[in-house]
């Protein structure tokens, strides 16, 4: 789970002071509204994890307050380097400081989305915010693998930490999306009695099918870079968003922190490969000033070397019960995606009845696991959601497409967010508790609405066939066959400065319009409508194929086709035919061990390995195939049309079928090129099914 960082150049006023802690000196920063002092704080195996505090300056000396705290591996803050002389001098005025350092509450810096406002937000509002980096990234100690269980008992020795701190009041709760809110869920199922609120935002209940291999098929982008890797090594990479994460302690104390990052020598991004301490004593790394050190910050980013980068693990994980094994103390220890993802922590969390906001946005990868978060511990534990029109982040060029100005509604998640803690860690009677639970922007049509139950009581299904000529119908009026032969060439990015999708988690800089993509796929379209039309839910298909193929991948779209025929899309899925099979989606959590429902009830395939047939068409076999698309909220107008366009590949966004194209390059004349051939008729009646909201 991964966000792409942009550089934002405008900048605050900051003073620097030095504050010795444990012999060595740290920062306590300062500018015009808050105060931040940064710390180690030891782990029970004796890891220091990098810890930065803010408090507003008007907080009373002695106070102790609520905490919003964050757990992260992508850098509590950052240091851009290697900055022209005359950009020195700029930021030297501006901060004070030799470098560019960038907090999560200064304007000066690489921002998630606006975690800076919102920051400023909660300590304008009373509250002091706390933000480590895990062991294994960051300044922290420590190495890690990807969503080991070591991350969420960390976690939770950090609340017990800052309970325990004067400026605390002993009420905790989290917030943050992508790994943060992974982070926070298996935070919250060690049940830290400080923890009292928690709010994920873009995070799946199933890392497999949500993150690793969609409808079983590997996210290849994503999958196979190393960008995330770099980070937790403090490589500088700013073509990928990619800076050192800021220093705790200051060793010389010239009250500069940014010449605590050892020089890289070699200029490749990384000063880690430029000496060989501390196995060689003579090597020791070398600073821009020329003074001596201990080398704390190079000794930290060097364990980070042993990581095991998520680029080893997801492309080796072909199936939900795939085991890996990682190491803890010398031990091997052999884990797979059903205890790891945050569905691992669910009967914990259903025990201890925490209150929970989830946020999503309708184009990011992870929105129906956003509402199976919701929907399935709505019961036990207090429960919110809300869904915008969103990517990963909340950025998104649906919002001008819709005329939306983005940062005001950017702003109702902040304001929701607030009066969700002020309720919780505050006691503050605002309605939280009593408000519908539900609010979801209603796309091309309503924009923000209320809701008290998903899916909603009021929907109708309605099942639209798929029929001869490429027509999409309430009744199948011809029986028949169509045939379509794979593109490999169909490439469902968008975006003049990055190519990309929802499923690379980075927000396109233009909208995704599949008008010229349709021509690589085999299509079904609806005539003009007579009246606005709303789908809100989880729209069903179900095809039935076969393929001259003994395999193949299905990626399955829903699009808004308007007047000049233009097609926008609306919504998506994926599924590896070899996955077929049909099974209870509550098998999701322990296996069903726990004997808890998730909801909503949905297509799920299971994905174990004794579940996939790799030659599932092989002898002409006709398969069904049954998928959910991911959940949309969308009115497709009167006199628009409904398409339902159906491809069989989608690269680089995903794999190809090793077996179709084992060089995995989609103009290799060795590929094996199928055919597929759908079929429609009254015992194969491929179509779509749609939650039909009814329109006044």
């Amino acid at each position: 789970m991964k966000n792409k960082h942009k550089i934002i150049t405008s900048c605050t006023l900051l003073g620097l002071t030095a504050l010795s802690i444990a012999g060595y000196n740290t920062y306590v920063a300062k500018d015009e509204s808050y105060n931040k002092t940064s710390q180690y704080v030891s782990m029970p195996d004796g890891t220091q994890l990098a810890v930065d505090i803010y408090t507003s300056k008007d907080t009373p000396k002695n106070k102790a307050l609520p905490v919003i705290f964050q757990y992260t591996p992508y850098g509590r803050a950052y240091v851009i380097p290697n900055m022209k002389w005359y950009e020195k001098l700029y930021y030297k005025y501006a901060t004070g400081l030799g470098g560019s350092v960038a907090d999560r509450a200064n304007s000066n810096g690489i921002l998630y989305g606006s975690t800076r406002e919102q920051i400023k937000n909660f300590l304008s509002n009373g509250y002091a915010y706390v933000i480590a980096d895990m062991r294994g990234t960051g300044a922290s100690f420590g190495h890690k693998t990807d969503f080991t269980p070591q991350l969420g008992k960390d976690g939770a020795e950090i609340i017990n930490w800052i309970a325990r701190q004067d400026w605390s009041n002993g009420n905790v709760g989290m917030f943050g999306g992508s790994y943060l809110g992974y982070s926070q869920l298996v935070t919250a199922g060690h049940k830290p009695k400080a923890l009292k609120a928690i709010s994920p935002e873009v995070v799946p209940l199933d890392g497999f099918s949500g993150e690793i291999r969609p409808g079983g098929v590997a996210l290849w982008a994503y999958s196979t870079n190393d960008v995330q890797f770099n980070m937790e090594t403090n490589s500088y990479s700013p073509d990928d968003g990619v800076f050192p994460t800021a220093p705790v302690v200051d060793e010389d104390g010239d009250g500069d922190i940014y010449d605590e990052i050892p020089l890289d020598l070699n200029q490749n991004g990384s000063f880690l490969d430029d000496y060989d301490y501390p196995n060689n004593p003579a090597d020791e790394p070398r600073y821009a000033d020329g003074q001596p050190r201990k080398h704390i910050y190079y000794l930290a980013s060097k364990e980070h070397s042993k990581n095991v980068p998520y680029n080893e693990i997801g492309p080796n994980t072909p199936f939900i019960d795939t085991n890996w094994v990682y190491l803890v103390d010398g031990e091997s220890k052999s884990l797979n995606t059903y205890s790891t993802s945050p569905s691992g922590s669910i009967k914990a969390l259903m025990e201890s009845g925490i209150p929970i906001f989830n946020r999503g946005g309708w184009m990011d990868i992870f929105v129906r696991g956003t509402f199976e978060l919701y929907s399935t511990m709505k019961l036990t534990n207090p429960s919110k959601i809300m869904i915008d029109a969103g990517y990963h982040e909340e950025r998104s060029p649906f919002w001008s497409y819709f005329g939306e100005d983005e940062d005001k509604m950017l702003q109702v998640y902040k304001t929701e967010l607030v009066r969700f803690f002020d309720h919780y860690l505050k006691g503050v009677d605002n309605g939280v508790n009593t408000d519908a639970p539900i609010l979801i922007y209603n796309m091309n049509g309503d924009g923000w609405r209320k809701e008290h139950e998903w899916p909603l009581a009021r929907q109708t299904t309605t099942a639209l066939a798929f029929a001869g000529g490429g027509k999409l119908q309430s009744n199948r009026s011809t029986d028949g066959t169509d045939k379509y032969v794979v593109d490999y060439t169909h490439d469902a990015r968008w975006g003049t400065d990055y190519p990309t999708s929802r499923w690379q988690m980075y927000q396109p800089d233009e909208m995704p319009m599949r008008t010229e993509l349709d021509k690589k796929s085999l299509t079904y379209t609806t005539d003009a409508l007579t009246k606005d039309t709303e789908v809100t839910g989880h729209p069903i298909v179900d095809i039935w194929v076969s393929s001259t193929a003994d395999n193949g991948d299905f990626f399955v779209y829903l699009e808004d086709v308007d007047a000049d025929g233009k097609a926008v899309l609306v919504t998506e899925n994926a599924l590896r035919a070899g996955f077929s099979g049909q099974y209870d989606s509550d098998l999701k959590i322990n296996r069903g061990r726990d004997g808890i429902q998730v909801l909503p009830k949905l297509p799920w395939s299971g994905f174990e390995k004794a579940q996939y047939d790799e030659k599932v068409f092989a002898d002409g076999k006709v398969v069904h195939l049954k998928l959910d698309l991911l959940p949309t909220s969308w009115v497709f107008k009167k006199g628009h049309r409904i398409r339902v366009s159906v491809a069989g590949s989608d690269y680089p966004n995903f794999e190809v079928l090793k077996q179709l194209s084992p060089s995995q390059n989609p103009s290799d004349p060795n590929n094996i090129v199928p055919t597929i051939t759908m079929y429609r008729d009254s015992q194969r009646p491929s179509g779509i099914t749609l939650p039909i909201i009814p329109r006044n």
